[in-house]
């Protein structure tokens, strides 16, 4: 059963390849939109609050894996108000997303004191190429393709009750045996 559902930032929450490139002070234009000094705008995707809401209201733990400079991590998610969805926000200036991901199991355990096995996480991002080494670094995380597997943030909630489904149909089946 998925406990924890870890969130990329950059094409998979907002529209911005890369945040780090923004420029201070940023301003924010709408509830789900901003503007760096230079012009350059983020904004949400459809659907994101009410997604990570929906996560949140029902008990997951959410987890926000970015490959940015952590203050400009800070800043954008103060900025959008999105800060309080979150109950870990790892942001770091390397691609290497297994090793945010083992981290996170290691700070759940410390801080929440609870054991997560990594068939329980969810992992969404844009790209496929950091789920390599997460199965073969982390263990059998379900990873999702953000704009591959699925093409809007409600299609988490329903893959998550897909998973929760076929985990009860396998106990179902295993339980005649």
């Amino acid at each position: 059963m998925i406990k924890v559902v870890v969130l990329d930032a950059d094409k998979t929450l907002w529209d911005h390849p890369n945040i780090s490139d923004l420029k201070p002070p940023l301003k924010l234009v709408n509830e789900n939109s901003l503007e760096d000094s230079s012009g350059s705008k983020v904004t949400l995707f459809p659907g994101v609050r009410e997604t990570l809401q929906e996560l949140k209201d029902t008990g997951f733990y959410l987890v926000l894996v970015t490959w940015n400079i952590p203050e400009k991590t800070e800043i954008v998610l103060s900025t959008l108000k999105l800060k309080n969805y979150f109950d870990l926000i790892v942001s770091r200036e390397y691609p290497f997303k297994f090793i945010y991901i083992s981290h996170i199991i290691s700070l759940l355990r410390q801080s929440k004191k609870v054991e997560i096995k990594p068939e329980e996480i969810l992992f969404v991002d844009d790209r496929r190429v950091h789920f390599g080494n997460t199965w073969l670094y982390v263990g059998n995380v379900n990873c999702l393709e953000m704009w591959g597997d699925i093409n809007n943030h409600k299609q988490i909630i329903e893959k998550i009750k897909s998973i929760y489904n076929s985990e009860k149909l396998n106990e179902k089946n295993y339980s005649n045996i």
